[in-house]
């Protein structure tokens, strides 16, 4: 009777876990029958993808309506998925060329970011997959701790897509691993990290896609696990472990985030939670960590500060993905759109794109003040964490370019906004609106369908983003009318 009951029960994650499975492998067979997942074969992947994502919904639902849940049937969908998608090559994204170019002339003893690719300069060390980097008339846009890993990887591994591959499928599973302990140190339950491991946005970027938005996420979720998670709230433990603790916290902890920082600017909206449990020792450790790295790049390469935007010098790209990128953006664009079609402004479209991104960082600066001011007062694992995602949130919302990888790192914290089970159910209203747009956002690789013609869709942009703003605007309807509740209680009593 024991038996069949724990079978009836798993009923449901077999059926969601075999309905991935499938879909995974019709992904596969997309590629293999069209050596692409891109261009006219883009309906076909989606659709692919999008019954993953259903599936994963299932898996989820189960999750929270289980008695018991079996890890491991959640860790061998997470490593099977990505096993799967080492037989393709990427090609939803070109990024991967990029990477090993930079590891490769970095090994040469040249600096990823004093030549763009196609310098005659270079041509000593020409190869054959320099032809496939993106954007080949700029040096790199990536920062020095992404650099380490592509140079590690490129001079440990043959110069191939799969090497990346499996090194971010690598980093991804352990990025698993420290949401689990982080989980328990905010004494959440454990099952949650399948939220992030069998999303399809974190199977397809990482194995597929092979993003370095792994690796950066890795060096985040270590920083907050070395600062916030080495012990669960209020239990200390003796001895060596303690020492450690504190060792992690003082030293490790600023180090990581500065290597997260270093990787993608993006932790740095991590900061302000950091700072009141750090202050300036820890906090001036973390400035050297990022600083120093900088400074000898930039003294290296040139700084590509100022001057014609051509891509040479540390910040040279980094100027012209500021100055120019601009893709599949929410409220940016709608903002953009209105100040350029405002007649008392009488902007034109390249004064509108600046208008908007001051607003946007005036928006942003005023929700780092408030999670600042917030986070002096928060000091459980569980809250600060969740107090972490709230940048991202705006950040996401914000930016004015939004690639389905730029949501891995805030799809890294949305285990921890659901609801422990101390806490109200509602709370699984937070964590709608991004499960929603991680499987939307698949839709934006619809511009790619044609390669002569890259343009964006306005309908995919409202099906991405108008449901994901109606569900945070029902979070906090919800959220208001249970405060409301609760004082009204308070006042009758």
């Amino acid at each position: 009777m024991d038996a069949k009951i724990r079978l009836d029960g798993l009923g449901p994650a077999i059926v969601s876990l075999t309905v991935s499975l499938i879909a995974y492998m019709g992904l596969v067979g997309v590629y293999v029958t069209n050596g692409t997942l891109t261009h006219a074969a883009v309906p076909q992947s989606i659709a692919w993808i999008g019954l993953a994502f259903v599936a994963y919904l299932g898996m989820v639902v189960w999750g929270e309506r289980a008695r018991r849940v079996d890890m491991r049937l959640i860790w061998a969908g997470a490593v099977v998925f990505r096993l799967l998608l080492l037989l393709t090559t990427p090609t939803l994204s070109d990024d991967v060329y990029r990477y090993l170019w930079d590891g490769y002339v970095a090994n040469n003893g040249v600096s990823p970011y004093a030549l763009p690719v196609d310098s005659p300069q270079l041509d000593a060390l020409n190869i054959p997959l320099r032809s496939l980097v993106n954007h080949s008339w700029m040096a790199s846009p990536y920062l020095p701790a992404a650099q380490w890993l592509f140079a590690g990887v490129t001079g440990l591994a043959p110069l191939r897509p799969l090497s990346m591959q499996i090194a971010m499928v690598a980093i991804d599973l352990l990025n698993g691993a420290l949401i689990v302990a982080l989980l328990a140190a905010a004494r959440l339950p454990g099952r949650r990290v399948l939220i992030y491991l069998l999303n399809p946005l974190a199977v397809v970027e990482s194995a597929h896609g092979a993003h370095v938005d792994v690796w950066m996420i890795f060096l985040t979720l270590l920083a907050v696990w070395l600062a916030l998670g080495r012990r669960t709230d209020n239990v200390r433990q003796p001895g060596f472990s303690q020492q450690f603790d504190a060792v992690a916290r003082v030293w490790l902890a600023p180090i990581a985030l500065g290597m997260a920082t270093l990787t993608k600017i993006l932790p740095v909206l991590l900061l302000p939670v950091f700072f009141w449990p750090w202050r300036w020792r820890r906090l001036a450790l973390y400035a050297v960590m990022v600083g120093v790295p900088i400074a000898l790049a930039g003294s290296r390469a040139g700084w590509g500060l100022t001057g014609p935007l051509d891509g040479r010098g540390f910040f040279a790209a980094l100027r012209i993905y500021g100055d120019q990128w601009n893709f599949n953006s929410g409220l940016f664009h709608w903002l953009e759109a209105a100040l350029a079609q405002s007649r008392a402004l009488n902007l034109d479209p390249a004064g509108a794109g600046q208008a908007a991104k001051g607003i946007v960082a005036l928006s942003m600066a005023a929700v780092l003040l408030a999670v600042w001011l917030r986070a002096r007062h928060t000091h459980q694992t569980r809250a600060r964490t969740r107090l972490m995602a709230v940048p991202l949130m705006a950040y996401v919302l914000l930016a004015p370019t939004m690639h389905p990888w730029y949501l891995l790192l805030l799809l890294a914290f949305t285990p921890f906004l659901a609801p422990g089970a101390d806490e109200w159910r509602g709370g699984w209203w937070i964590v709608a609106p991004w499960l929603y747009l991680s499987g939307a956002l698949f839709l934006s690789y619809l511009t790619y369908v044609n390669p002569l013609d890259l343009r964006e869709f306005e309908w995919v942009r409202w099906v991405e983003w108008i449901p994901t703003l109606a569900l945070l605007l029902a979070c906090g309807a919800s959220f208001l009318r249970r405060s409301l509740r609760s004082r009204r209680r308070s006042g009758t009593r």
